[in-house]
Protein backbone atom coordinates (compact mmCIF):
# COMPACT_ATOMS: atom_id res chain seq x y z
CA UNK A 1 0.00 0.00 0.00
CA UNK A 2 1.19 3.62 -0.63
CA UNK A 3 -0.80 6.89 0.22
CA UNK A 4 0.67 9.76 -1.11
CA UNK A 5 0.85 12.94 0.88
CA UNK A 6 -1.65 14.53 -1.86
CA UNK A 7 -4.04 11.73 -0.60
CA UNK A 8 -4.41 12.90 3.22
CA UNK A 9 -6.79 15.03 5.03
CA UNK A 10 -5.50 18.14 6.16
CA UNK A 11 -6.75 19.73 10.05
CA UNK A 12 -5.72 22.64 11.09
CA UNK A 13 -6.53 23.63 14.88
CA UNK A 14 -5.39 26.48 17.48
CA UNK A 15 -1.26 25.59 17.47
CA UNK A 16 -2.15 22.05 15.58
CA UNK A 17 -1.90 21.03 12.12
CA UNK A 18 -2.66 17.24 11.17
CA UNK A 19 -1.99 15.12 8.30
CA UNK A 20 -3.95 12.41 8.23
CA UNK A 21 -3.38 9.18 6.18
CA UNK A 22 -6.50 7.55 5.25
CA UNK A 23 -5.25 3.69 5.78
CA UNK A 24 -8.00 1.85 7.38
CA UNK A 25 -10.58 1.77 10.58
CA UNK A 26 -8.06 -1.11 11.93
CA UNK A 27 -5.56 1.41 11.78
CA UNK A 28 -4.48 5.29 11.75
CA UNK A 29 -1.31 7.44 10.86
CA UNK A 30 -0.66 10.92 11.30
CA UNK A 31 2.34 13.36 10.59
CA UNK A 32 1.24 16.58 13.26
CA UNK A 33 3.11 19.64 13.95
CA UNK A 34 2.23 21.15 17.68
CA UNK A 35 3.13 24.70 18.76
CA UNK A 36 1.74 24.67 21.82
CA UNK A 37 0.61 22.48 24.87
CA UNK A 38 -1.41 19.64 24.07
CA UNK A 39 -4.60 19.85 24.84
CA UNK A 40 -4.43 23.89 26.11
CA UNK A 41 -5.84 22.69 29.56
CA UNK A 42 -6.89 19.19 30.89
CA UNK A 43 -5.54 16.42 29.54
CA UNK A 44 -6.53 13.58 26.42
CA UNK A 45 -8.01 10.29 27.52
CA UNK A 46 -8.86 8.20 24.30
CA UNK A 47 -10.98 5.12 25.39
CA UNK A 48 -10.16 2.20 22.52
CA UNK A 49 -7.18 3.61 21.18
CA UNK A 50 -3.64 2.82 21.66
CA UNK A 51 -1.37 5.41 20.38
CA UNK A 52 2.20 5.42 19.04
CA UNK A 53 4.09 8.56 19.22
CA UNK A 54 7.28 8.68 16.75
CA UNK A 55 9.18 12.37 17.33
CA UNK A 56 10.49 13.79 14.34
CA UNK A 57 12.15 16.86 15.43
CA UNK A 58 11.51 19.14 18.63
CA UNK A 59 11.72 18.53 22.73
CA UNK A 60 8.20 17.25 24.19
CA UNK A 61 8.23 16.60 27.99
CA UNK A 62 5.04 13.97 27.95
CA UNK A 63 2.73 13.65 30.91
CA UNK A 64 1.60 9.83 30.72
CA UNK A 65 -0.44 8.64 33.64
CA UNK A 66 1.82 9.37 36.56
CA UNK A 67 4.57 9.50 34.05
CA UNK A 68 6.52 12.24 33.04
CA UNK A 69 8.99 11.95 30.17
CA UNK A 70 11.24 14.61 28.30
CA UNK A 71 11.82 13.03 24.69
CA UNK A 72 13.19 14.69 21.56
CA UNK A 73 14.13 13.07 17.62
CA UNK A 74 13.68 9.63 17.42
CA UNK A 75 11.90 8.67 20.44
CA UNK A 76 9.02 6.76 20.73
CA UNK A 77 6.06 7.31 23.33
CA UNK A 78 3.05 4.77 23.77
CA UNK A 79 -0.03 5.87 25.44
CA UNK A 80 -2.20 2.94 26.14
CA UNK A 81 -6.06 3.22 25.90
CA UNK A 82 -7.68 4.77 28.95
CA UNK A 83 -4.61 6.64 30.51
CA UNK A 84 -4.92 10.40 30.19
CA UNK A 85 -2.27 12.37 28.53
CA UNK A 86 -0.75 15.54 27.91
CA UNK A 87 2.06 17.38 25.56
CA UNK A 88 3.70 20.12 26.76
CA UNK A 89 6.13 21.29 23.94
CA UNK A 90 6.84 24.92 21.61
CA UNK A 91 7.87 23.25 18.17
CA UNK A 92 7.00 19.74 17.99
CA UNK A 93 6.80 17.43 14.04
CA UNK A 94 5.78 13.40 15.19
CA UNK A 95 3.87 10.39 13.80
CA UNK A 96 1.43 9.34 15.46
CA UNK A 97 -0.17 5.79 14.70
CA UNK A 98 -3.73 4.53 16.49
CA UNK A 99 -4.91 1.37 16.86
CA UNK A 100 -7.88 1.26 15.97
CA UNK A 101 -7.74 3.96 13.78
CA UNK A 102 -8.58 7.44 16.20
CA UNK A 103 -12.14 9.01 15.92
CA UNK A 104 -13.97 11.30 18.10
CA UNK A 105 -16.85 9.12 20.04
CA UNK A 106 -13.96 7.34 21.70
CA UNK A 107 -12.04 10.53 22.77
CA UNK A 108 -12.69 12.99 25.56
CA UNK A 109 -10.99 16.14 27.24
CA UNK A 110 -10.69 15.48 31.19
CA UNK A 111 -9.62 17.64 33.57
Amino acid sequence: MHIPHNKSEKIDAEGCTVWDYPISKDMGVAYQHLTMRGPESGRYLNKVCHEIYFIIKGFVTFFVGDDKYTVGAKDVVVVEPNTAHHIETENLEYITITRPDWYEEQYEQVA
